[in-house]
């Protein structure tokens, strides 16, 4: 009995250590930037890369800018911040202000409800649009830096 227990314990012992090894993941080389709106910082804001061409090696990358409006993209399958796949990309920008509909009453939230809100978009619908959207990028291998200029009347 032992020896069966033993054996299984073995057993999900390697299982456990082909799952974790190093090679899971893509590779990804780091990308950061620094986002404006008419010259300013914006920050609160998501910026998405979407790949332009299909294949295994290469996914969305998305990020948030920070007070200063500076972005560092992480990928779906790497560490955070790490970066984006080598590759060309379609750029989509979104800020939104969420306000809640429940008038102060946050109980909803505390309980498990779903709270109800208006979520408004803040910035042009051109900067949130594939077909529209005014910016592309290429990531290539080593350190990128990837500056956005938005206008409020593009």
């Amino acid at each position: 009995m032992f020896r069966s227990i033993a054996c299984l314990f073995s057993l999900l012992f390697v299982v456990a250590l082909i799952g974790c090894g190093s090679g899971g993941g893509l590779r990804v080389e780091y990308v950061e930037g620094v986002l404006t709106l008419d010259g300013e910082p914006l920050s609160e804001a998501s910026v998405t890369f979407v790949p332009t061409s299909d294949g295994p090696t290469i996914e969305t990358a998305m990020g948030m800018t920070n007070d200063r409006g500076v972005y560092k993209l992480s990928s779906m399958n790497g560490k955070p911040m790490a970066g984006a796949v080598a590759g060309e990309y379609k750029v989509l920008v979104s800020k939104v202000h969420a306000e809640s509909l429940t008038d102060g009453l946050e109980y909803g939230a505390t309980m498990g409800y779903a709270v109800p809100y208006r979520q408004t978009q803040l910035l042009p619908h051109i900067y949130r649009d594939m077909q529209e959207t005014p910016f592309s990028a290429t990531v290539k291998k080593g350190k990128n830096k990837i500056d956005l200029e938005l206008k409020s009347k593009p």
